[in-house]
């Protein structure tokens, strides 16, 4: 089942009532959930983002789901090949260098699939 914003800002916002609902007298809608989950991005990616000059570029931990690191990929030159459908030269066109963000979860997101799984299976 994939989840869709609507159904994550109902939930962070029920999370957020429950956690601090008494605390600061107030209820969490899903309006104010998509906006801390709105205000969430621009930090995360301004943090991953921060030491890309370097060779190993920056990693931004995300609590028990793990960590978002951005990896650096070289530029390709343009290299001779064949294709494998047909068996005619072909030529592969050069790729610039790029930034790709990966993501490996944490252990406390693991062990909850393992449990998960596990219940499911019996």
């Amino acid at each position: 089942m994939t989840v869709t914003k609507t159904q994550l800002a109902d939930a962070y916002s029920a999370a957020l009532t429950k956690e601090f609902g008494d605390e600061w007298d107030c209820e969490f809608s899903r309006r104010d959930a998509n906006r801390f989950l709105d205000l969430l991005w621009p930090v995360v990616s301004e943090l991953a983002l921060k030491d890309t000059k370097k060779k190993k570029p920056g990693s931004v931990p995300l609590g028990h789901l793990g960590r978002l690191k951005m990896r650096f990929k070289a530029a390709t030159k343009s290299r001779k090949g064949t294709n494998p459908f047909t068996g005619e030269p072909a030529t592969f066109k050069a790729k610039p260098a790029t930034l790709q963000p990966r993501f490996t979860a944490g252990k406390a997101l693991k062990d909850e699939a393992s449990k998960y799984f596990k219940k499911k299976m019996k």
